[in-house]
């Protein structure tokens, strides 16, 4: 009998322990409204967005704020997990804008995206001879923001010092989570004129999912997508990119 007990008092503990940590597990949080904020600088400290980011996309454990003036979007991510950092750092946080409140493709910047032969370089040194942090190299090898759809602006990388209004950058902070921030312009996206309707953005760290082709198995998230590296698209046969996470919101007006 005293055996019986003890099984069910290491059976409920167990259960109790379990459900404890399922009801731990964050949901994904979505906006409601975006603020207008006219104090943003895009130096990768959050601090300007309060202690942290009150959005929160679950399955790439990333939190995400959106704010405009009247003249920009703003946007901030945060990233703990080290995997989903290094996918990041390698091919980059996505932020997409369709000025028509419509669920498809628009206005996008992929940052930070690193020059391919820095990281080939990187890769090659002696382990004494790479950063003590490998993460701050990946960043130093970036030389661009990747841009798409955006009004008068070719397709493709631009420069990180830039005359578009464009901006991106990334910073590890002191609690070592991997932090966003960027800003479009409205004129970028068309929005100059048009302020009072939905707009739809997307959210997500960039990134596709491959499936089973011919038996082979699959290659999980870390394969090149989206635009890749400086334009490099895959056969959509092939690969899925990552959805990521939609709000559709009017811009915050003036207060």
């Amino acid at each position: 009998m005293g055996f019986q007990k003890t099984n069910l008092l290491i059976c409920t503990c167990l259960l109790l322990s379990f459900c404890s940590v399922y009801a731990q597990k964050k949901k994904s949080i979505v906006p409601t409204a975006i603020d207008f904020r006219s104090d943003i600088q895009i130096d990768g400290d959050l601090s300007e967005w309060g202690d942290s980011l009150r959005n929160y996309y679950e399955k790439q454990d990333l939190q995400y704020e959106i704010a405009n003036d009247e003249k920009q979007i703003y946007v901030a991510m945060r990233v703990k997990d080290g995997s989903w950092q290094t996918q990041a750092l390698h091919q980059g946080f996505s932020f997409l804008v369709n000025k028509e409140g419509k669920k498809k493709e628009g206005a996008s910047i992929i940052f930070p995206i690193p020059d391919r032969e820095s990281l080939r370089s990187l890769a090659s040194k002696d382990k004494d001879e790479k950063p003590a942090d490998i993460r701050e190299g990946i960043l130093k090898a970036v030389r661009a923001i990747f841009i798409v759809g955006m009004a008068d602006v070719v397709d493709g990388p631009i420069s990180l010092e830039n005359n578009y209004g464009i901006k991106a950058t990334v910073k590890i902070d002191s609690s070592d989570a991997v932090c966003y921030e960027a800003v479009i312009p409205f004129e970028r996206i068309g929005l100059e004129q048009e302020r009072d309707k939905e707009v739809a953005f997307n959210i997500k760290i960039n990134g596709i999912i491959m499936r089973t082709v011919g038996g082979g198995q699959p290659m999980g998230r870390y394969g090149y997508g989206g635009y890749g590296y400086y334009g490099t698209q895959p056969s959509r046969k092939e690969t899925q990119q990552e959805p990521g996470t939609w709000i559709i919101l009017p811009l915050a007006k003036p207060k």
